[in-house]
């Protein structure tokens, strides 16, 4: 697997492109412990942000453009506050409409998945030796009429989560590259800044894609029961991200301490291992009703298939005859003058592939456009 790592660190964009040098540059000020609350206009035109700074508000004026990077969750968001948007949507929270945009915030999009995981016994743990935890995929081609070649993906992942529990459970994670489900969105709680927005992701809104997760489950635990991996794993068991999933993975002394606890225990007798993981990890479904009853399988999937962190799609490019779309081919924001979106949002559908690559090629574009070259 291709990873942006190096000396066994995730590269991040800040890291990969805010080097020392950069650093240095007098037009660039990196403003930390900022949260952004809104944006500027005069008229239509966006002419900067008001934020939060250590606790206190200041005003952030452009002299030529705004550029809005918050990702398909955030971006809609501000766009909405803005007053950017779906017009019933923003008359119902009371904001004064600047854009009549039916698009923001609409066809939200993420490569749905999910995982078969299983123990991974002392010797064929690969953590000490690097920090890397995805080291082998699958690609592969799903076959359903009328779905392109490699609509299929499988991350082979060593490590589940940082704590020792994590080191233990190792899975196989089935997404979906080329989804069809559209039909999710992101709306406004309140006009508050502070209030998280309504996220609905829809993963499964079509069929097909639903069906391609029941079988490709299957074909996982078929590797799963070969002679090569049961040598190396045992207690196999669908795996959902639960919210006591999501308790246990708050990096704090109090998880770290009771996972070594558990971890312990894990690595007793195999009796006492499953058992662990029936009472404490299992939620709701046992690897052998998913895979003797299609039914439970069925609920299994629609109950804990969830994205890849690859959200996208919400503030789409597209034509200027198209009323979905929301910024044109050079992230301008239609019907407005100085505010770009770019980031993930902008992508008419979610790539067949990781978002991060395509994210950066996307701003390197866009950049580009902006400075002429």
């Amino acid at each position: 697997m291709t990873h942006s790592n190096a000396d066994e660190r995730r590269v991040s964009a800040a890291m990969g492109y805010l080097d020392a040098e950069t650093r240095t540059r007098s037009n660039l000020t990196i403003s930390t412990d900022t949260q952004v609350k809104g944006l500027l206009f005069e008229g239509t035109r966006c002419v900067g942000v008001t934020a939060m700074v250590a606790g206190q508000e200041q005003a952030f004026r452009a002299s030529r453009e705004v550029i809005l990077s918050s990702g398909a969750i955030h971006t809609p968001a501000h766009l909405m506050r803005a007053g950017i948007g779906p017009v019933g949507h923003l008359s119902d929270l009371g904001i004064p409409v600047i854009a009549a945009l039916p698009g923001v915030g609409q066809r939200l999009m993420d490569h749905p998945s999910i995982a078969l995981s299983s123990f991974v016994r002392r010797g064929a743990r690969m953590n000490k030796h690097t920090r890397r935890h995805i080291h082998v995929g699958l690609r592969y081609s799903s076959n359903l009429p009328g779905v392109p070649l490699g609509d299929m993906f499988v991350a082979v992942i060593s490590k589940s989560a940082w704590h020792a529990v994590g080191e233990q459970i190792a899975s196989l994670l089935t997404f979906i590259n080329k989804t069809y489900s559209e039909t999710g969105q992101v709306k406004l709680a309140s006009r508050d800044y502070r209030s998280e927005p309504v996220v609905e992701f829809n993963l499964l809104s079509d069929k097909r894609d639903l069906d391609r997760l029941m079988s490709g489950f299957k074909m996982m635990a078929a590797v799963q029961m070969t002679d090569a991996l049961k040598k190396v794993t045992d207690a196999p068991f669908p795996a959902a991200y639960s919210d006591r999933v999501r308790a246990i993975g708050v990096v704090n002394t109090k998880n770290r301490i009771l996972t070594k606890l558990v971890a312990q225990c894990l690595d007793g007798p195999a009796a006492l291992r499953r058992f662990m993981i029936d009472k404490f990890v299992v939620e709701g479904f046992t690897f052998d009703q998913v895979m003797t009853d299609d039914e439970a399988l069925e609920a299994f999937v629609r109950k804990s298939a969830i994205g890849v962190w690859h959200a996208s799609c919400t503030c789409r490019m597209g034509r200027a005859d198209d009323p979905m779309a929301v910024v044109d081919t050079q992230g301008r924001v239609k019907g407005m003058q100085g505010l770009r979106v770019v980031d993930a949002s902008v992508f008419p559908v979610v790539p067949c592939a990781n978002t991060n690559f395509p994210t950066l090629m996307t701003a390197e574009k866009i950049s580009e456009a902006m400075t002429g070259q």
